[in-house]
């Protein structure tokens, strides 16, 4: 019933837990489709043992491209799950996701499925502490994704039918560079998609210190971050199903400025009124400055027309 689509890149170490993770959710799990990235350590090896073991689950392939996006767009071609469940080959699922997930998706009317998760916190290899992030049910989940309510992509168990919409790059985009989990699930909120919540806390996610993006230039960061809510934006415009387009904009305009604020470098390409902030998304010290900044990158914006 659920194909568990994993794509892996140097995670040896953590690979085992990741997969007995799935195994324990028994009958309902369908498949765990593992699509290695080319690992230059042992994480084939381990694969195919744990293959070996679960021959009728365990499915392994190696990326005809490169790229954590384009793993998963290749895991989700090989999986053949009434409905797909994203996980990192670094972070787990927890006993009873599926359990508590699958019928609300079976009632026919909800595309996708959230519920709480906990963060562990990871110093290389040392373990730090743990945080439980709780979510609840929102009226607009849309305008959350918009705002960066950030969930773990773990937490998340979607219909096959939403993934094929969010398919071929739509929503797992090769060509990005940071928030890859955002861009997929507001994808699937511009798409109008239907979410709904269950009450729980169903998955891990690790943070580790190293070896993530967060090593990327302050700047650069920023400005790729940009360029991702600028795909939103175009996307939201030229919806023809979204009904609170406005409210969704000036979330966006409420980034831009904020990006701005930031970083004195970080540039816009379009003039935003100040009545289209959202003053609420900003802390009141951040608003005290927001006019100087306002100015400032509209000078900036008038300069380079």
């Amino acid at each position: 019933m659920v194909s568990v689509l994993i794509p892996n890149y140097n995670n040896a170490g953590w690979l085992r837990q990741c997969i007995q993770s799935c195994l324990g959710e028994g009958e309902l799990l369908h498949e765990i489709v593992v699509v290695d990235d080319h690992s230059p350590d042992d994480s084939l090896d381990i694969l195919k043992h744990l293959q070996d073991r679960h021959p009728q689950k365990i499915k392994v392939y190696l990326n005809p491209e490169k790229g954590a996006n384009s793993a998963r767009n290749y895991a989700f071609a090989k999986s053949t799950g009434k409905y797909i469940q994203w996980l990192d080959s670094d972070d787990i699922i927890l006993e009873g996701k599926f359990q508590a997930q699958v019928p609300v998706l079976e009632t026919g009317n909800i595309d996708i499925v959230y519920s709480d998760f906990r963060l562990d916190y990871y110093d290389g290899p040392k373990f730090e502490k743990s945080e439980n992030k709780t979510f609840d049910v929102y009226e607009d989940y849309l305008m959350e994704l918009l705002k960066d309510n950030w969930n773990s992509p773990h937490s998340y168990l979607l219909k096959r039918s939403l993934a094929k919409k969010l398919d071929d790059g739509i929503g797992w985009n090769p060509s990005t560079q940071v928030g890859q989990d955002r861009e997929y699930y507001t994808m699937a909120g511009i798409l109008g998609a239907k979410f709904a919540y269950v009450r729980g806390c169903f998955a891990v996610y690790n943070k580790r210190k190293t070896g993530t993006i967060s090593g990327m230039d302050f700047k650069r960061r920023l400005e790729l971050n940009q360029a991702l809510e600028d795909r939103f934006r175009m996307e939201i415009k030229n919806s023809p199903i979204l009904k609170n387009k406005k409210e969704y904009l000036k979330i966006l305009d409420t980034h831009t400025i904020k990006a701005c604020f930031y970083h004195h470098k970080i540039k816009t390409s379009r003039f935003i009124s100040l009545l289209n902030i959202k003053w609420s998304l900003m802390h009141w010290k951040m608003r005290l400055m927001i006019p100087f900044v306002w100015l400032r990158m509209h000078i900036q914006w008038f300069l380079m027309k």
